[in-house]
């Protein structure tokens, strides 16, 4: 059976911590590939300051030569906030043999109460609990009561946290100073080119 893993989020922009995410889960779950997939909109999140097609550009050179990841645009093709039980059903749709784990922050983790039918999410998908910092390695109670078994879906993935932040990669930027040491230089050089959460803004081509 393909193990899936199933890495939504805002990659506003997508980072080194994220890749390091990746790489650890695959190895310590055994994971034929990961779909990364950029989110339209986030329910639970402010809006991104990239664009979809920008966030899905710099996923796709992020990961261009790194066998076993890939690019999804099921999302951001998708109108409306990126739900993702509606991800895991299209998924589950076009992968029919293929098993899925989902990967989340520890702080992800801990709002699944407050996501669109979150025990269905927990019989759709297995969950990986990636650690964060600042936010506990336990599963909270509320959690593990969503689904019977949740104590047996929900796995914590054994590594340090990655104290990266998008956030301050856009900070970094809109001060003017280089993010080079944060992402891969291809999403670097894409920052620069369409002058990213800079001041000035995107150059307006929105080429993927």
């Amino acid at each position: 059976m393909d193990r899936l893993g199933v890495y939504g989020g805002t990659f506003d922009p997508v980072h080194r911590g994220h890749l390091a995410v990746a790489r650890s889960v695959r190895e310590a779950y055994g994971l034929s590939r990961i779909l990364f997939i950029p989110a339209r909109q986030s329910p639970l999140r402010d809006p991104p300051q990239a664009s979809a097609p920008d966030r899905l550009a710099m996923v796709r050179r992020a990961i261009e030569e790194m066998p076993g990841f890939e690019a999804s645009a099921i999302d951001i093709e998708r109108p409306g906030p990126s739900y993702m039980i509606d991800t895991l059903t299209r998924l589950a749709g076009q992968y029919p043999d293929a098993e899925l784990f989902l990967i989340l922050g520890a702080d992800a983790v801990g709002e699944l109460p407050a996501w669109r039918e979150a025990d269905r999410i927990l019989a759709a998908a297995q969950i990986i609990a990636v650690p964060r910092p600042g936010h506990a390695a336990e599963i909270p109670p509320e959690v593990l009561a969503l689904h019977p078994g949740a104590d047996r879906r929900i796995h914590r993935l054994g590594m340090p946290p990655v104290d990266i932040a998008a956030s301050r990669i856009r900070a970094a930027r809109a001060r003017g100073r280089s993010v080079d040491a944060w992402v891969p230089p291809a999403v670097a050089e894409y920052i620069l080119a369409r002058r990213l959460y800079s001041h000035g803004g995107p150059d307006g081509s929105g080429a993927i």
